[in-house]
C-alpha cells in the first residue's frame, strides 16, 4: 500500500557557473608569455562571447610579445627551465614564491656565473611568479644578502668587450669571401655592419623595404634597435666607397641579384646546396660569419664578436 507521501517538487535545475580554470603552474615563458596569462588566460568565458573574445585574445597576445625582444623571451625561458630542473632535483616546488628556495638557487648558481648573469636569472625567476600570479619578493633579505656576498667575492666588472674590428683589417676580411652566393650574402653582411656600425641584432632584423638604393650609396631605415626599444625608428645614410671590393653598395647590390626582390628578409637563410629559403637569418648567424672570417686571417676569433664592427667607431 502506497504511503501517500508526496515525493517533492522540483524547479528547474539551475546550471552551475562555469568553474575557473586555475593558472598556469609551469613553463611560463610560452608564445607569448602564456597567452596573455596574466590579463585573461583562466577567466571563464561564456560560448556567446567566444567570438569576440578571440579577436581580444590575439590582440592581448600580439601586445604581449611586442613587450619584451625575442632575445629577452628567449633568455628567461631558458633560465626558467634551468631553475625549474633545480627545483625538481631537490624536491621543492619552483612556484612557490618562497624567497628562502630562490636564495638557495641563487647561492648554487654563483659559482658558475658572474653577479650581472644572477641578477638577470633572478629577474626571469621573479617574472615567470608575476605571470602564474604568485608574489615573489626579490627585496627579501635572503636574497638580497646572497645578491650582495656573491657581487662581494666576484666583483662587478664587466666582461671582457669585444675587440674592436679597425678599418685597416676590412681589405683582408673581405679577401676570406669568394663568388659564391653564400660568400654573396657574407661579404654583403660584413660590409654593411661595419659602413652603418649596426649591431648584429640590427643586420638580422632587416627587411628589403628598410634599404632604399641611391647612386651615390644607401638609405637604411632601422625599425628597432637595442636604444630604441619603442620602435621610434632610426634612419642611416651610407655612402658608397671608391674601392668596389670595399663599397657596401656594391656588395648588397651584388647581393639583391642573388636574393631577388620579393619583399621580406633583407638576408636570407641558407641551404645545405647553396640555395635560400625565405626566411631571416639570426642575430648569431651574423657573428658565426664575423668569426669564420676572423679565424681565416688566422687571428683568435674568440676576441671577435657581431659587436666588433660597432666598436671600430669608438676605438
Amino acid at each position: 500500500m502506497a504511503s501517500g507521501k508526496k515525493p517533492p517538487k522540483t524547479g528547474p535545475t539551475t546550471p552551475s557557473p562555469p568553474a575557473a580554470q586555475e593558472p598556469p603552474q609551469h613553463q611560463p615563458f610560452g608564445a607569448a608569455e602564456e597567452e596573455a596569462a596574466m590579463l585573461m588566460g583562466w577567466l571563464p568565458v561564456q560560448d556567446a562571447l567566444k567570438q569576440d573574445l578571440d579577436a581580444i585574445y590575439k590582440r592581448a597576445r600580439d601586445l604581449t610579445r611586442m613587450a619584451r625582444s625575442e632575445n629577452t623571451r628567449r633568455s628567461y625561458k631558458t633560465a626558467w627551465a634551468q631553475y625549474d630542473a633545480w627545483c625538481q632535483s631537490v624536491g621543492v616546488k619552483a612556484l612557490s614564491g618562497d624567497p628562502g628556495t630562490v636564495a638557495l638557487y641563487l647561492s648554487v648558481l654563483s659559482k658558475k656565473v658572474r653577479p650581472t648573469t644572477l641578477k638577470a636569472r633572478l629577474a626571469a625567476i621573479s617574472v615567470a611568479h608575476r605571470l602564474a600570479g604568485l608574489k615573489l619578493d626579490t627585496g627579501h633579505e635572503a636574497i638580497r644578502l646572497i645578491m650582495r656576498g656573491a657581487a662581494r667575492e666576484k666583483g662587478l666588472a664587466p666582461l671582457r668587450q669585444a675587440k674592436a674590428l679597425h678599418y685597416r683589417s676590412l681589405p683582408i676580411l673581405v679577401d676570406q669571401f669568394g663568388d659564391s652566393a653564400l660568400d654573396t650574402r657574407n661579404k654583403a653582411i660584413l660590409l654593411l655592419g661595419f659602413a652603418g656600425a649596426l649591431r648584429r641584432s640590427e643586420i638580422a632584423a632587416l627587411t628589403l623595404s628598410n634599404i632604399g638604393l641611391e647612386q651615390e650609396g644607401l638609405q637604411i631605415t632601422l625599425a628597432r634597435s637595442k636604444g630604441d626599444r619603442l620602435g621610434r625608428s632610426e634612419t642611416l645614410y651610407i655612402s658608397s666607397h671608391p674601392n668596389k671590393r670595399l663599397c657596401p653598395l656594391t656588395a648588397l647590390k651584388s647581393w639583391l641579384a642573388v636574393r631577388g626582390e620579393t619583399q621580406g628578409p633583407l638576408f636570407l637563410r641558407a641551404n645545405r646546396n647553396d640555395s635560400f629559403r625565405h626566411v631571416g637569418i639570426g642575430d648569431q648567424a651574423v657573428n658565426n660569419i664575423l668569426k669564420s672570417a676572423i679565424e681565416k686571417m688566422g687571428f683568435d676569433k674568440s676576441l671577435y664578436s657581431g659587436h666588433s664592427w660597432s666598436r671600430h667607431l669608438r676605438c
